[in-house]
């Protein structure tokens, strides 16, 4: 059922996930987040997994309430004169820039799964574990799910240089949420970086061209941190400020074309 849903809000007509968005509530959509199968062993350790996706099938919805408009669905442009394709978050405006990447950011980390340290109690990760490792209609819906991860990725890799485009430039208020963001940012890419290594030694992920994640966002320099956080202690309440010099200092490579998910 979860992967009929996945492959409509994909491929079907945007009317289906519309109708969605009107029945849901509080993103409690397929309202499954307690279910269990004990059935048989097999369908004991698929239900983790099913939980897991049900929710980052949900938080995909309410991504799309927010941006309003499919990150799957988005052609992405090539700029004038760059070499590679960009997405729409890299010419936003600081103010739908805040809105937008906590969403995606929200939506990558359902994807990747919680995290251990900060949510022991609900630890679940988009990681088949014993019996389900072997699944094939799991492997399917992985497949499904890593392919999207390279576009949530790619918006919001655009989104941070263009946040950081205009970091010195905001009023404080805004300036706490964009780094805020920013560190969240190489905190997510650090576990991205993880759940790929797993994918890879996936048969489902043989074909895949995965981007590349550079250390120096996982640890951006120390001294770039300070100055951030410097500029905040300065920054204005409210109204416009001059913009500082800043050099940008990653670019994370995105494949142009993102690999196909096999029929």
């Amino acid at each position: 059922m979860l992967i009929v849903i996945h492959r409509t809000l994909r491929e079907g007509d945007p009317t289906f996930r519309e109708e969605l968005l009107n029945y849901s509530h509080r993103r409690h959509t397929l309202r499954i987040s307690n279910f269990k199968d004990d059935t048989s062993p097999l369908a004991w350790d698929c239900s983790g997994w099913v939980r897991t996706y049900a929710l980052f099938l949900e938080e995909r919805l309410e991504c799309y309430r927010v941006l309003k408009y499919d990150i799957e669905a988005e052609r992405l442009p090539k700029a004038s004169g760059a070499a590679s394709r960009t997405h729409r978050t890299r010419m936003l405006s600081g103010e739908d820039l805040l809105e937008q990447l906590p969403a995606l950011q929200q939506l990558l980390f359902r994807l990747i799964g919680c995290q251990r340290r900060y949510l022991p109690y609900l630890f679940s990760v988009l990681q088949p574990e014993g019996a389900a490792y072997s699944n094939y209609l799991i492997h399917y819906a992985l497949a499904l799910v890593l392919k999207e991860s390279f576009k949530i990725y790619c918006a919001i890799n655009d989104g941070i240089i263009n946040l950081v485009d205009m970091f010195f430039e905001m009023t404080r208020h805004d300036a706490v949420k964009a780094l805020n963001i920013y560190n969240r940012a190489g905190q997510q890419a650090e576990n991205l970086a993880e759940f790929y290594d797993y994918c890879k030694g996936l048969e489902l992920a043989r074909n895949f061209q995965f981007p590349t994640l550079r250390q120096i966002l996982f640890q951006p320099p120390p001294s770039f941190l300070a100055t951030m956080e410097e500029y905040i202690k300065e920054a204005p309440q409210s109204g416009s400020v001059q913009k500082k010099l800043v050099i940008l200092i990653y670019r994370i490579p995105f494949p142009n074309t993102p690999p196909q998910v096999g029929e």
